[in-house]
């Protein structure tokens, strides 16, 4: 089955003549992407629930034949080497799930296709109606934006029919460390890396001597811009050998009830993802402050600079500026 070309084109079934004459469509709402051998994992390196991992298969996603139907939520806004958590209520139980990236990705329509391989399937322990299945991305990511295809399956094998998350790319730093947080609600979540010797790496402090830099700061004081990402990252050659130390801090709810995470950290090529869930108000807090989600030890790099320096003036202005920023609802 191959999708249909967008108006500006003549119909065709070969790929690759869709690909070529898009290029030149004023009307297509998303300039296509050459993807060559482009698979899912290009996109997405993995999909899991909190108590099932998702398998990669590289043949198409099942159609649709009659299963229950869902709807999806999740945020329109990704990070190379970040998370998306996507929330999937179901009109009836499930057993599977099944994702694969399609539809608009290549300024094309339909459910199938996109010129992208591949597709998860997640086999859920027991049926249920609503599940969170979490996706991770590659520090580098081919497509400015994608749509992420997401459909469920009873335990008869019926499929339902596919639902469209679409999303859009925010680049950022990658390097030997990368540690990027993720949230689902607009309220306003900091992330924190103290690195060997004491460097503490944050919206008051976003460059560090050693390289350490903050390059992404979300929902600074409730002024909601609906990013929810946070990255901070040393490059290539520079993160100092030893021990960092990963924090989240609950900054402000900026009045929502409640704020789940999810922080994974990339340690030159190894890779762990923490969850959690906030409650409350929020500490407003600053150096020091949030909660131990991850340690994680380097053996090579340069020696760990020690920091005893007070803050720089322009550290304590940024410092001040989100003080001082008005509070949503306040």
């Amino acid at each position: 089955m191959f999708p249909r070309l967008l108006v500006g084109c003549a119909a065709t079934a070969a790929l690759s003549l869709a690909l070529a004459c898009s290029r030149d469509s004023a009307n297509s709402p998303v300039a296509p992407a050459p993807t060559g051998s482009m698979t899912i994992t290009d996109v997405a390196t993995s999909a899991s629930t909190a108590d099932s991992p998702g398998s990669l298969r590289s043949s198409s996603a099942p159609t649709s034949n009659g299963g229950p139907r869902i709807t999806v939520a999740g945020n329109a806004r990704v990070i190379n080497g970040g998370t998306l958590a996507v929330a999937i209520d179901g009109d009836a139980p499930f057993s599977t799930v099944y994702m694969f990236v399609g539809g608009r990705t290549l300024g094309l329509v339909g459910e199938f296709g996109g010129g992208i391989a591949g597709h998860y399937e997640i086999r859920l322990p027991s049926a249920r109606s609503s599940t969170s299945v979490l996706l991770t991305f590659p520090q580098e990511i081919a497509l400015d934006r994608f749509d992420l295809q997401f459909a469920v399956a009873n335990a008869a094998g019926a499929v339902g029919p596919y639902v469209t998350l679409s999303t859009e790319v925010t680049r950022v730093g990658t390097g030997d460390v990368q540690v990027t947080l993720s949230w689902d609600k607009d309220s306003d979540v900091d992330l924190h890396v103290v690195a060997p010797g004491g460097e503490e790496v944050y919206y008051g402090r976003r460059q560090a001597p050693s390289g350490g830099q903050l390059d992404l700061d979300s929902n600074a004081g409730c002024s909601i811009d609906g990013v929810r990402n946070e990255n901070i990252t040393w490059p290539i050659g520079r993160a100092p050998r030893g021990t960092y130390t990963v924090r989240v801090d609950y900054w402000s709810a900026c009045n929502v009830a409640q704020t789940n995470y999810n922080v994974l950290v990339n340690n030159g090529g190894n890779v762990q993802v923490v969850t959690g869930s906030f409650t409350g108000n929020g500490d407003r807090g600053g150096a020091g402050s949030g909660r131990t989600v991850a340690t994680f030890e380097r053996t090579t790099g340069p020696t760990a600079i020690v920091v005893t320096e007070a803050l720089s003036p322009t550290t304590a202005s940024q410092f001040l500026k989100k003080l001082v920023m008005p509070q949503a609802g306040r």
